[in-house]
């Protein structure tokens, strides 16, 4: 053998030690190599050895003429003894030896270090099946001393899905790691935190420690034990799997293959939490070897997503034991956490949400929202008073994402914000259930502000960056001003798992200085036929100054806005002019343009968006009573967005030729991208409210086509 096959040996060695006169057993798992000392136990007047290998018990005989010198790199240096082998059971056991003394000189203080390496090809049938003995001779040929080694050989692997193609495959070289991209690799966990036992617990699976049927396992990734060889370990042997105590609370595992815990009501993990135990981070196996190859099914849950100390990676053990504590063999799998993954505009609805309030008080806007999702052609799902309990704002309470496992259906997950008010009790109450997972995060330390609500939250298309590219966009959240000691801020529990998902990385965006404090209040995303494949909409001042400006060149600086409409008990009705007069109105305006272009900025360095991509909604702003900025028109941005139907805030222009002048301006900017402009009456319900249609409304979207484990880094 080469020099180079010995440092493969030697890296992937066990040092056993043996003794003249006496039988070592030793158990070996096939890929392991044995390898001893021989210096360290022959006889002094040994001047030769040998090596006769094959089934433990046979007659040990040796014929010397019929041995030969293996020929070995450095093998037989001066001053050494010389080596000879007779080979049994051959392509079975494969035994080879070094000179392993210090580079340039024959010995070490007067003894030869000749390192025996010794693997087997095949597993036993029987304990100490398995033989080498190393005979000693001195000068005269007689044979001084013998060392037997038996040994016990297992095939054993824990497997897993680590090409991921929803099949456990045999001992994939890759599983102890996981790598991203499309030709990554890496097994992959869901977090099962939908309801498949919902008649009896509306919790999130992940809370019982226990399978609730075989919808629950579809939840779950498989993995395999396989082991080949005797029926049962050596006595003093155990095969134990295990985690690191900091994981014992990030996943549960079953034992699929245990008949007698199938068979009890509430299969529990065998690692991971237990209902009213501690968390349990090993687990002894029961032998299922033989000559034909065993297995022990396993299913493994996810328990808790990526988050601030957690980066999402999960490793399994599998040790082999000697007198139940050295580990001997050990094989590792590795798991990645599936993110919580949101959807942007631009991909297509299946849902939309809006509430109905008590006494129909809202019920104009109900059913203009209700013809915009009837011409999207998709499911409306009406949260009655008993349920949203007096809270209007659906788009704050929720955020609805998915996960996803390779082989199987994207499950949808909704984010629960920390807000919770009137609608508290309908993510977990209505949308949690079979296939629908729930997940939220809360620090009861911090105190919960207006920016903690999800109209603060979006995420982009999937956009290109100096090179680098988001196939699935970025989160945007809005925050206080970056160099602003104090100011509001989601809360840091939210912030921290929004970026721990990984695949969305976020921007922060400045939405501090709006009164209700929500990126919503500024900023929209609409599909878009050519260039990116969508449009960034902000909220202008500058522009509707710029239209109102025109309208009035034009004649009609006497026309009304807001005609009929009232403001706080007081007619809301000002003329073009009265508008553009309105020097306090304009300043605050102006200043409010300051702070969306310092967010364009961001956005199109961030997104890396050019001017051609944004269009800019004409709008303005006041302050309201000194606590920051509200939308003085209905607020168009505030959109929903189901596929090519826009259901935008009715925006009460002035009435010019029989038509709403800005409503014409909006049009003339969408519709060239293939969009239907549906306006939306929200004065009253919502706008007065200082919110808007997206604020009352949310909608669950199909998932990317895209895998996230195909993502670079």
């Amino acid at each position: 053998m080469a020099g180079r096959g010995f440092m493969q040996w030697a890296a992937n060695c066990r040092t056993v030690r043996l003794d003249v006169g006496l039988a070592t057993s030793e158990i070996i798992v096939l890929g392991q190599t044995l390898c001893t000392d021989l210096s360290s136990f022959s006889p002094t007047e040994a001047e030769a050895f040998y090596i006769v290998v094959g089934d433990s018990g046979r007659e040990l005989t040796l014929d010397l003429t019929k041995t030969a010198p293996v020929s070995l790199e450095s093998i037989t240096p001066e001053g050494t003894v010389t080596f000879h082998t007779v080979v049994g059971h051959e392509g079975d056991i494969t035994v080879s030896a070094k000179n392993e003394s210090p580079e340039g000189m024959g010995s070490n203080g007067g003894v030869t270090k000749m390192v025996a390496y010794i693997s087997v090809a095949t597993p036993s049938s029987k304990i100490d099946d398995k033989e080498v003995n190393f005979l000693f001779v001195d000068k005269s040929g007689d044979t001084i001393g013998v060392a037997t080694l038996r040994m016990t050989a297992f095939y054993v692997s824990l497997d897993v899905d680590c090409d991921r193609d929803g099949v456990v495959e045999k001992n994939n070289p890759n599983k102890a790691s996981w790598k991203w991209g499309p030709d990554g690799h890496g097994a992959i966990l869901l977090v099962n935190n939908d309801c498949d036992d919902y008649l009896l617990e509306m919790d999130p699976e992940h809370k019982n420690s226990k399978i609730d049927g075989p919808f629950d396992l579809e939840d779950m990734s498989r993995m395999s034990v396989r082991v080949r060889g005797p029926d049962t370990l050596p006595e003093d042997c155990k095969l134990r799997m295990w985690v690191r105590p900091d994981d014992k609370e990030r996943l549960g595992i079953f034992n699929l293959s245990d008949i007698q815990m199938l068979d009890e009501l509430g299969n529990r993990h065998i690692i991971g939490p237990k209902a009213g135990h501690l968390a349990q981070i090993s687990y002894d196996l029961m032998m299922a070897g033989g000559t034909g190859e065993g297995e022990t099914l396993f299913a493994v849950e996810g328990l808790k997503y990526p988050d601030r100390d957690f980066n999402g990676t999960l490793r399994i053990h599998l040790s082999l034991l000697k007198n139940a504590a050295v580990p001997v063999f050990e094989d590792t799998v590795m798991f990645r956490l599936a993110p919580w993954i949101m959807t942007p505009n631009t991909l297509e609805p299946v849902e939309a949400f809006t509430c109905q309030m008590k006494k129909k008080e809202n019920i104009d806007f109900v059913n203009d929202f209700t013809k915009v999702v009837e011409a999207a052609g998709i499911k409306l799902n009406i949260v009655l008073p008993y349920e949203n309990r007096g809270d209007r704002w659906m788009q704050d309470e929720i955020e609805l994402g998915y996960s996803e496992l390779p082989g199987k259906k994207p499950m949808p997950v909704v984010l629960d914000s920390p807000r919770d008010r009137g609608l508290q009790k309908f993510p977990k109450g209505k949308l949690l259930g079979p296939d629908f997972g729930y997940v939220t995060r809360y620090d009861q330390n911090e105190y919960v502000n207006s920016l903690d609500s999800f109209g603060n939250l979006e995420v982009s298309p999937p956009v290109k960056v100096d090179g680098r590219t988001y196939p699935m966009g970025r989160i945007l959240l809005g925050s206080a001003f970056p160099t602003t000691k104090y100011g509001r801020r989601m809360m840091r529990v939210v912030r921290d798992f929004l970026y721990a998902q990984q695949v969305q990385p976020p921007v922060e965006l400045f939405s501090d200085w709006l009164a209700v404090g929500h990126i919503d209040e500024f900023m929209s995303f609409v599909p878009a036929a050519g260039g990116k494949g969508f449009r960034l909409l902000l909220a202008s001042p500058a522009a509707c100054y710029n239209l109102l400006r025109k309208l009035k060149d034009q004649g009609h600086g006497d026309v009304l806005c807001f005609e009929g409409r009232t403001r706080h008990g007081e007619s809301a009705e000002k003329s073009i002019s009265d508008l553009l007069d309105d020097a306090d109105l304009k300043a605050e305006s102006m200043q409010c343009q300051n702070d969306i272009d310092w967010n364009r900025d961001v956005m199109k360095r961030e997104l890396g968006l050019d001017e051609g991509d944004i269009i800019d909604l004409p709008q303005l702003f006041q302050l309201e009573e000194g606590s920051g900025a509200g939308a003085y028109f209905p607020d168009m941005v505030n959109m929903i967005v189901l596929g090519k139907h826009l259901g935008i805030p009715k925006p009460f222009g002035p009435m010019i030729d029989g038509e709403c002048a800005i409503e014409t301006n909006v049009r003339s900017l969408l519709e060239p991208l293939g969009l239907t402009c549906n306006f939306v009456n929200d004065w009253d319900s919502y706008h007065l409210l200082m919110g808007e249609v997206h604020c009352g409304s949310n909608t669950r979207r199909k998932p990317f086509d895209f895998k996230w484990w195909n993502m670079s880094f």
